[in-house]
Order: C-alpha cells, then structure tokens, then sequence
C-alpha cells in the first residue's frame, strides 16, 4: 500500500467536494466568505483522502471543516489533521481553537469542551434543520491544555 502524505495546501476551494460529500454545509464560494488562514491534507499516490481548514471569524481560530473519505476512516487521519490544525493555531499565538459539530464526541475525545457561546452557531440557527435533524454543539480546544 502507498505511504500517506501530510501537506499544508492553499487550494482551500479544491476541498470543497471532499466536504460535502462528508455532508458538510458548505457552498461553492465558502473560501472566498470564510477567509480560510490554513489547510492541510492527507494524500495517496495523489489523491485526497482527508482535509481540514482553519478560519478566522467572530475574531477567533475556528476549525471550519475536517473530513475523510469513507475508506480512509478509522486510521487516525481526523485525529492527526485535527493535531495539525491545533499546532497552527498555537503557533499563531491563539490561546483557542472553536469548532462547530454535528458529531461533537470526536471533538471531546481529543479534548475540546462544549460552550455555550453559541457564536459559531448564528447560520446553523436560521436552518429549518435546526434542532430538528440537525443538532450542531460549538467546542472550543484550549490551546495550552490539550496538545493531540
């Protein structure tokens, strides 16, 4: 089997279909709304099985979006971007790093905790989804405390 390559990418718009077929609400200009400040990826022979990005918005680091590829899960790709992301952060100076989930468990397990902020969550509000089938949970990683 071909070794997996970790990279730091700019092309934040080329995830995008990656992310919405993790079902992920995303829209074909989120890059040019969300401001991306970093990417990385998981690569095989060239092909993307996993991506994260980190935004800036509401003056905080958030993660904005993670996936893997249904074959790829399970090997600890989410864990080690998510490691990537928080190692950006911190190097960045952030005491923080926010997230808003639909699956918050993988998030607590790496040692993020439930706010109740609520920032994040403002357009999630205003889906009828909302609490219905969809029921997002903001976390925030305390940058300091919880190195993955």
């Amino acid at each position: 089997m071909a070794e997996i390559t970790i990279q730091t990418e700019n092309g934040h718009a080329a995830f995008t279909s990656l992310y919405r077929s993790a079902g992920l609400d995303i829209t074909d200009d989120w890059a040019a709304l969300y401001h991306p400040v970093f990417s990385v990826t998981a690569r095989r022979e060239g092909a993307l099985l996993a991506a994260a990005t980190v935004t800036r918005r509401f003056d905080r680091m958030v993660l904005e979006y993670l996936a893997v590829e249904p074959e790829a899960r399970g090997h600890g790709l989410g864990k080690l971007l998510t490691g990537r992301c928080l190692a950006y952060a911190a190097g960045a100076g952030e005491t923080s790093l926010w997230v808003a989930a639909r699956e918050p468990g993988f998030y607590r397990r790496l040692g993020a905790e439930e706010t109740e902020d609520s920032a994040l969550l403002a357009d999630c509000r205003r889906c009828g989804d909302y609490q219905v089938s969809c029921h997002p949970r903001e976390l925030v990683f305390h940058l300091k405390e919880n190195p993955v």
